[in-house]
């Protein structure tokens, strides 16, 4: 049975210097991971935040989200969403992420200017997250095929 588990977490305050290694990080790891576990999704962080979406076998997804509620580099977790599906919605990418930033023009357009990934809805949260990944797709391709290959 699939699965699909929507979270939003905050980042520590004491991350706020490494914010670009911590991503970079956590993608690599859960790049691996998630292949070898069937999962996949995409991770969004704006710098306070970040907003994650996990899509395979409910216990693999479950076990992952279980991961991340001890990972240090998220703070008050909070499960958005948690559903049966019957095909996933990000289907390329065992992980991927995107970060936002003010700087970062390419990523930063209305509507995502302003928007609370903490506070979002589930529902706005997850149009939120489609819509970037759409938005970002062959960027989102190219960084994880860049991902694959660091892991092995």
């Amino acid at each position: 049975m699939l699965c699909r588990l929507l979270y939003a977490s905050r980042t520590p305050q004491d991350a706020a210097a490494p914010r670009a290694e911590t991503m970079e990080d956590i993608l690599v790891v859960s790049a691996r991971c998630n292949r070898r576990d069937a999962i996949t999704g995409v991770l969004l962080a704006d710098g306070n935040s970040f907003a994650q979406v996990l899509e395979g076998p409910a216990l693999a997804v479950v076990a992952c989200y279980e991961r991340i509620l001890v990972d240090p580099r998220h703070q008050d977790a909070r499960l958005r969403f948690l559903a049966s599906i019957d095909a996933r919605s990000f289907p390329r990418w065992s992980m991927c992420g995107l970060s936002l930033s003010q700087l970062d023009d390419s990523l930063l357009q209305p509507p995502d200017i302003a928007f609370d990934l903490y506070a979002a809805d589930a529902g706005a949260l997850l149009q939120h997250l489609s819509g970037i990944s759409l938005r970002h797709a062959r960027r989102l391709d190219t960084l994880h095929e860049r991902l694959l290959a660091s892991a092995c």
